[in-house]
């Protein structure tokens, strides 16, 4: 079983060289490691120190003008010879079992598209220090519980066989945000989910939340907007109090966001995810962020 990671970059040469060392450091190496440079200042080739060791090709191709992480996603699976393919972003690492778990999970039963690790969440400044864990929950048919909410989670933390990637369009290059979300809706709408039962990702929280799609509040309200439209068909299709669960979801998703940074900012969200369907959860958003910070997996 062949295995492609792809890593997309832009302007951070020395987090993509710890990325980089880190799936050179695995139990189980990939046969090529796929960089595509998005239009960075110093040209990537030229300056990343490379893996001597000869199983692994060492790909990178440049975009002249930046195109986005999901084209250079995109580009990177239709370079990639592998028959499953894993993301890796620039700034988050992998634990050194990671390949050679979710290999192992593919070759026990062919039925399986997707499978995807828990997260050790660090900081830019302190990767050492786990801030917190997130854990793998669930797995097997996940549609359509998907659409409630991100299940699978992070881009980093998946593999998945190129047929399905292709089967289902790969990334949107349109959303504005929640790329991984919306492609996991479609790949759960067409194969069975797993996860390595372990924490296989360390995830960077940047310093500087704007310097992550997943900390620009205005991003994710519009990619929420277009999740919900995009999908409203299936969303009807589960009935009318299950509808509006989903939706109230969706709110929560953006109360949650907005609630760290402004309380009064979250306030609309929360009183409109309350509206469509109460939940306990959407009043503890009213707490306290040091008793919310402990409640993460709410």
């Amino acid at each position: 079983m062949k295995t492609s990671v792809i890593i997309p970059t832009h302007n951070r040469l020395l987090q993509l060289q710890r990325a980089y060392n880190s799936v050179c450091s695995q139990t189980r190496l990939p046969e090529e490691i796929i960089i595509i440079d998005d239009a960075s200042d110093n040209i990537v080739a030229a300056s990343l120190k490379y893996h001597k060791d000869h199983e692994i090709t060492t790909i990178i191709k440049r975009f002249v003008t930046s195109q986005g992480a999901c084209k250079a996603r995109n580009q990177g699976v239709a370079i990639a010879t592998g028959d499953i393919v894993m993301f890796l972003d620039d700034d988050d690492t992998w634990e050194p079992q990671k390949i050679n778990d979710q290999l192992k999970i593919f070759a026990s039963n062919p039925q399986i598209g997707l499978v995807y690790s828990g997260k050790l969440i660090v900081k830019e400044t302190d990767r050492e220090n786990i801030l917190y864990r997130v854990r793998t929950k669930a797995k097997g048919n996940l549609y359509p519980e998907i659409l409630y909410d991100n299940l699978i989670g992070s881009t980093s933390s998946v593999a998945m066989r190129k047929s399905l990637f292709q089967q289902v369009g790969g990334f949107d290059e349109d959303m504005p945000a929640l790329q991984d979300y919306d492609l996991w809706i479609r790949c759960c709408q067409k194969t069975m989910i797993e996860h390595d039962n372990s924490f296989n990702l360390r995830y960077t929280i940047a310093e500087k939340p704007d310097h992550q799609i997943s900390g620009q509040v205005p991003r994710q309200i519009a990619a929420v907007k277009i999740i919900s439209q995009k999908y409203h068909t299936e969303i009807a299709a589960q009935g009318f109090i299950n509808s509006r669960k989903i939706y109230a979801a969706k709110n929560f998703y953006i109360s949650k966001s907005l609630r760290s940074r402004s309380l009064l900012a979250a306030i609309p969200w929360i009183i409109k995810s309350f509206w469509q369907y109460p939940n306990l959860k959407i009043i503890a958003l009213f707490l306290p962020l040091s008793i919310t910070q402990k409640l993460r997996n709410i």
